[in-house]
């Protein structure tokens, strides 16, 4: 899917992608690459979606039964450096999507879409 979306060979500039379920785990993968994919989740109600902060349990409240804990920012501060590494390796084409992308799903042994 992020291969495409890369090089579409066309001037188009893509802005947003709608995906299934299973590219949900490249959403924010994508944004690094200065687009949306925006995914349609089969069974919503079993999704679990983190907060962006922990004073955000109040707004919202159409998103409660599916809200979690907030996101661990620490641990994306951590990551960022190796984020945009990869983000600009598949940018200019200097790695394959499929290989960065199995780094950042929970499956490995499943190929990226």
């Amino acid at each position: 899917m992020i291969e495409g979306l890369l090089r579409h060979c066309t001037n188009m500039e893509v802005e947003k992608n709608y995906v299934d379920t299973h590219g949900q785990s490249e959403v924010a993968f994508c944004h690094l690459l200065g687009f949306q994919m925006i995914p349609r989740f089969k069974a919503i109600h079993a999704q679990k979606l983190y907060r962006s902060d922990v004073g955000m349990q109040d707004s919202n409240s159409n998103l409660q039964p599916v809200l979690t804990r907030p996101i661990n920012w620490n641990l994306i501060e951590q990551q960022c450096d190796q984020m945009i590494k990869y983000a600009t390796s598949l940018r200019l084409g200097t790695a394959e999507t499929e290989a960065v992308l199995k780094r950042f799903t929970r499956n490995s042994g499943q190929p990226a879409y």
